[in-house]
Parts: structure tokens; sequence; C-alpha cells
């Protein structure tokens, strides 16, 4: 990832996030749950929008699971322009070394306090992957926290990370069917603009109210968020 230069990648949302981010009506958030990979941000797809549906269709086949902290009715995907000047970059020999030097202290604090450290474990018992990211989520937030604290060091305006998930295509190949590059963009100025893809249009009125209506529907039905990962 090469700062300053502009970059694309895509949301997995339900429809109407999607026009909302398209025409201003609402604004990105900040997710801050226990399957953030990255830490608190708001989470895309770099450069693969069939992996960001894959994500969204995932959420609304299984609303049981809470794939995402609200409920997808309609999935769909939203593109974003944007421009980071300073990334955590974990797919970089520098990104990691800043990750191992702030997982050291903050384990020594754990250590020095008592308290239990939080941990990586699966979401389920069959589960091969450890895909609640406890203590992944609170180093990535011990480094914000700290660079806001010491004034000689600037803040990340996002994370970028690379994930190996899904059944190993080819024995032996380390090529995995659902692998992406995920960034958890932190700094909303850093925005130019969000798109629609190519083959896709915002809804009309009547469009858009029978989407929240279905929305509405499902969220009424899965009431009780699970922990389970993105």
């Amino acid at each position: 990832m090469i700062d300053g230069h502009l970059l694309v990648a895509y949301h997995g949302c339900d429809v109407t996030v999607r026009d909302g981010l398209v025409s201003g009506r609402i604004k990105p958030r900040e997710s801050r749950n226990q399957y953030d990979w990255l830490g608190p941000g708001f989470y895309l797809f770099e450069g693969d929008h069939e992996r960001a549906r894959a994500f969204a269709e995932a959420a609304a086949n299984e609303p049981h699971r809470r794939l995402t902290a609200k409920p997808i009715a309609t999935p769909s995907v939203v593109g974003c322009v944007f421009s980071v000047q300073r990334c955590l970059d974990m797919t970089t020999k520098e990104g990691r070394f800043e990750f191992e030097s702030a997982y050291r202290a903050f384990e020594e604090g754990y250590r020095q306090s008592g308290e239990k450290l939080p941990v990586n474990m699966p979401a389920n018992a069959h589960d091969q992957e450890f895909l609640l990211r406890g203590l992944d989520r609170a180093v990535f937030s011990f480094i914000h926290t700290t660079r806001l604290q010491l004034h000689d060091f600037e803040y990340f305006q996002a994370v970028r990370g690379a994930f190996r998930q899904g059944p190993e295509i080819a024995p032996n190949s380390g090529f995995h069917r659902d692998s992406n590059v995920q960034i958890a963009l932190r700094d909303f100025t850093c925005v130019k603009g969000w798109f629609l893809l190519p083959e896709e249009k915002q809804l009309n009125d009547i469009e858009f109210a029978a989407a929240e209506a279905k929305l509405a529907a499902v969220r009424a039905a899965n009431p009780k968020p699970h922990q389970v990962a993105r």
C-alpha cells in the first residue's frame, strides 16, 4: 500500500447502507466488534468487490449468525475511493514490527497488573480459524491510544491486513478460496467519494422504502447479536 495514492476498496452491506453512503444521507461509522481483526475502523475489501458481495450475501443468508453488527436484508456493495497518508500496513515488515513491539509492551502491562490477557479464539467449537480476535483488537487499540498520547508520533489513519480464509484451492498451494486484503479505515477525511458498481443504480423512493421494511423485518427476527467473525 503506497501512502498518498488513490485507493479503491469495497464495503459489503445492505442496499440501504449502499445508497445512504452514495447519496450522503448517512456517514461511515467506526466498527468496534469482537470480530474486527484490524481493530476499530470502517472495514473495506481492497480491490475486490466480489469478495465484498460474498460477505454481504453470507450475512444475509445466515442472519442468525450476525456476521455484522447490524443485519443485512438485501446484500449489496458500495465502492470507496480514498487516500491515506499514514497506514499501519501489516503486509510489510515495518508494520509487523510495530505490532510486535506494541504486543510486548501490552503483554508486560497485563503481566504487571496481574490481569488476564485477551485471547484470539474460534467463534464456534467446529471452527478451524481463530475468528474472534480479542487479542489482536486490543493490541491495535493499544497502538492507536499510545500514539495519541505521544506527541512525537502521528496517528494511523488506517490499518491494512491480508487474511488467509476458506479451504485450500490446491494441495499445499498456500492459496485459499476466501483469502482477502482488508482495510480498517479510521480517518474518514481520507474518503474522496463513494460509488456504485457499473451495472447498478440507486433505488427510487418506493424501492428504498421496501428495502427499509425488509431490513426492519430481519432486524426484528434476529434481535440478539452473537459474537461471530466477519
